[in-house]
């Protein structure tokens, strides 16, 4: 117990430290967390996956949900009317790529089920690491929200794909009904719940302020949201992340509405528990993954080495066809090529072709648990990289379409401006107060 306690207390500092180190160096916190776990879990066996149960699991779903809720009250109107439709692109052209280049070499030494599986478990970018990743990067808000929303995007692709494959092949059928319902109308019902859930809270939290001005009550809501919508056969991440993008643009609402909600949803002191709640459960869930990775053998780790590559070379295919230099700079084209890591979605799905008893789920497992650190350590390689100048210069040649500095832009009031990024900015009390 008291080793407990003291690493609970180390967890704490541990997020906030590197997360500082980030801020500074860019070398990711996420990577270092991720090979810590690995070190006192596999590497050394002081601690084993087993040990924590079901609350390893438990956790890392809470720290999507957290991450989640976050990333929708950060999101702007104007940001997402902006970059919904690059997001989307971006979503479709990478998960297309990626799926059918591992799928047509999968498949020349795996039969169909295998090899589908396998390219499918790939598709999504990492939520859980892409967005706390962007906010610390140099680019424009606009290419931020494009990578936190194709996270979003390919996770329910991902997701709704995978499941509806691995039942169709435990049982033998197919339906395409089934994923045209659960990419469609099921996606689509959960970002109109979510929407609705934070008209809800904001109604509540007016009408009720004594019951709903607990700190953490805001987060409490968002996990019982989650809970509800996937018990009801809902996407629950899509409803959080709606959900926390509603609260976060209540000031869109026509005067006649905002008469019936709290124009203070989301509180200063909400807000920055709220950081605190993410750096710890952020903390948990990559020193969990670092205990998931296994290195047993060799031929899985060749081919992960292998599909991360060939991911990255489909991001930079994207980044060409899709992001216009009179648009995008280069590092906001570099950063882009950069965010392919995968992470809590691959790692979940991972494990569901055993648990399934699909023959062949222990090659499928292998691989996915080692293209996630491999992955992230690309991503923190090359985000290091792209945020140094000298480095963004020698790499003219592959990106010499892209300009150094930031494109203009014009402004609302006629004249023209850079739209580079800056994410050192400190937000104060009065901007939620």
């Amino acid at each position: 117990m008291n080793i407990v306690m003291i690493g609970l207390g180390l967890l704490f500092f541990l997020g906030h430290g590197l997360t500082w180190l980030f801020s500074r160096t860019k070398i990711p916190d996420l990577l270092i967390l991720i090979l810590i776990g690995y070190i006192i879990g596999p590497a050394t066996g002081f601690l084993n996956i087993e040990d924590l149960g079901k609350v390893g699991g438990i956790v890392s779903t809470i720290a999507l949900i957290v991450i989640l809720y976050e990333g929708g009250l950060n999101l702007s109107a104007s940001q997402l009317a902006q970059s919904a439709l690059p997001a989307i692109g971006i979503s479709l052209l990478g998960f297309i790529l990626i799926v059918g280049i591992t799928f047509g070499l999968t498949i020349s030494f795996q039969n169909w089920e295998v090899a589908t599986l396998l390219a499918l478990g790939l598709g999504s970018t990492s939520s859980a690491i892409v967005i706390p990743m962007v906010k610390f990067l140099s680019i424009q808000d606009k290419t931020k929200t494009i990578l936190s929303l194709e996270s979003a995007f390919t996770d329910v692709l991902t997701i709704v794909l995978f499941l509806v494959m691995v039942d169709s092949i435990a049982s033998g059928t197919f339906s395409a009904r089934t994923i045209f319902i659960g990419l469609g109308p099921l996606t689509l019902a959960s970002i109109v719940a979510g929407i609705g859930l934070g008209l809800l809270w904001s109604f509540l939290k007016k009408k009720f302020n004594d019951l709903t001005s607990m700190p953490f009550s805001g987060e409490a809501f968002a996990l019982m949201c989650y809970g509800a919508m996937e018990s009801a056969g809902m996407n629950g991440a899509m409803v959080v992340l709606a959900l926390g993008f509603t609260l976060g643009n209540l000031d869109l609402l026509p005067d006649w509405g905002k008469k019936f909600i709290s124009k203070v949803p989301v509180s200063y002191r909400d807000l920055s528990l709220l950081k605190e709640i993410s750096f710890l459960l952020k903390t948990f869930f990559f020193l969990y993954l670092g205990l998931l990775i296994s290195f047993n053998e060799i031929q899985p780790i060749v081919y992960a080495f292998a599909i991360v590559i060939l991911i990255f070379i489909t991001r930079y295919v994207c980044v060409r066809v899709l992001f216009s230099s009179k648009t995008f700079n280069r590092l906001d084209a570099m950063a882009a090529v950069a965010m392919g890591p995968r992470g809590l979605a691959c790692a979940v799905l991972a494990t569901i072709p055993i648990e399934r008893g699909i023959e062949g789920g222990e090659f499928i497992q292998s691989v996915l648990f080692a293209v996630i650190p491999l992955s992230i350590l690309f991503t923190a390689v090359f985000t290091f990289l792209c945020e140094n100048p000298s480095i963004r210069q020698s790499l003219e040649s592959t990106f010499r379409s892209y300009p150094e500095q930031a494109p203009e832009v014009a402004t609302t009031d006629g004249t023209k401006s850079t739209s580079l990024a800056t994410s050192t900015q400190e937000e104060t009390p009065e901007d939620y107060d």
